[in-house]
């Protein structure tokens, strides 16, 4: 009965970890909440209008050269977390909800990477703007 029971739990954590966004791995990079002292990790922003049926594509990590993980519509509301200026990439939080706490809006004490409970990704930087600090 408990190696039955050791199989299957075995079993659900592979099925949940292939279904994770990846990490670390072929240019993959998670996005980093930055300690910087009474500070909020993140800004909220919004990702530019776009045309109707377009979307703006979120990758793994910081280039456009990955495979991209998902699109987000102009107007989405999504967490600015970090930018980087050599690939003009910005790193952002975000959710279908709108209502779910992402846990980016307090300072964090050391910088380390997000991992949840919302999703998370990279777009180019000049498609999202800063609502609020």
């Amino acid at each position: 009965m408990k190696a039955s029971l050791a199989i299957i739990a075995g079993t659900l954590f592979l099925a949940a970890s292939a279904t994770a966004q990846p990490m670390y791995s072929q240019g993959n990079r998670p996005v980093m909440l930055i300690a910087a002292g009474e500070v909020d990790a993140c800004s909220l922003g919004e990702i530019a209008e776009t045309g109707p049926d377009e979307s703006v594509m979120v990758f793994p990590g910081d280039s456009t050269d990955l495979d991209y993980v998902a699109t987000l519509h102009g107007g989405s509301k999504v967490w600015i977390c970090e930018t980087s200026e050599e690939s003009g990439m910005t790193g952002i939080v975000y959710s279908d909800d709108p209502e779910k706490d992402c846990g980016v809006s307090s300072p964090v004490e050391e910088d380390r990477p997000y991992l949840g409970p919302c999703d998370w990704g990279w777009i180019k930087s000049d498609l999202i703007a800063v609502t609020a600090g």
